[in-house]
């Protein structure tokens, strides 16, 4: 009697797992092709805004996302597209673009992610690097090494640039106080804080 009990709870209990993983990739599945949608309207909205096309097809050829210290707590991809006329459907360039997510809290438990195209990358250079990085292509021991100590490079002369514009930042916030500046849009309005009882 108590084996057909557990017996039974143990096919409820898989059952339950089943559908919820099913309906979890489902789920999964729909918010990865909104975003993308999202992700391509934002991609024409640049591509109309900075280099004057309209009217195109964006076809996603490769997304990466990078990874390392600097990446940690930011969504930032390498993607890769293809620009196509609307009307003729003639192939019309390729371009690589690094895009960036900024996720906002909205409510207690929904965020908002914000998409925005930083800059256009070199395609060849991305492809190369997307190819390392997803292991298609094999790099010797030496490229490797050369690879590391030319990203140490880079990390250390973000670190030296960002210490530079902390350091002009706190010399000017020191002279405002120096000075004593007043902003006259602030003092000009004469409305005063009354505090509630």
């Amino acid at each position: 009697m108590s084996t057909i009990i557990i017996l039974g709870l143990v096919v409820v209990v898989a059952i339950f797992i089943i559908v919820t993983s099913i309906t979890g990739r489902g789920a999964q599945k729909k918010e990865q092709e909104k975003r993308k949608k999202v992700v391509r309207e934002e991609i024409k909205f640049w591509l109309n805004s900075n280099r004057n096309l309209k009217n195109v097809i964006v076809q996603y050829d490769t997304v990466y996302a990078r990874k390392g210290a600097e990446y940690k707590y930011r969504d930032v991809f390498d993607v890769i597209v293809s620009i196509y006329e609307a009307k003729t459907n003639l192939f019309r360039e390729k371009i690589a673009l690094e895009i960036e997510g900024i996720t906002t809290k909205q409510d207690k438990k929904t965020y908002t992610t914000k998409w925005i195209v930083n800059k256009q990358l070199d395609t060849e250079e991305t492809e190369k690097r997307v190819a390392i990085a997803e292991k298609k292509i094999k790099l010797s021991k030496a490229e490797r090494k050369a690879l590391k100590i030319e990203e140490k490079a880079r990390l250390k002369k973000l670190k030296i640039d960002e210490k530079n514009l902390n350091a002009q930042q706190r010399e000017k916030s020191l002279e405002l106080k120096k000075s004593n500046y007043i902003d006259k849009s602030v003092k000009s309005d004469g409305d005063k804080w009354v505090p509630r009882k």
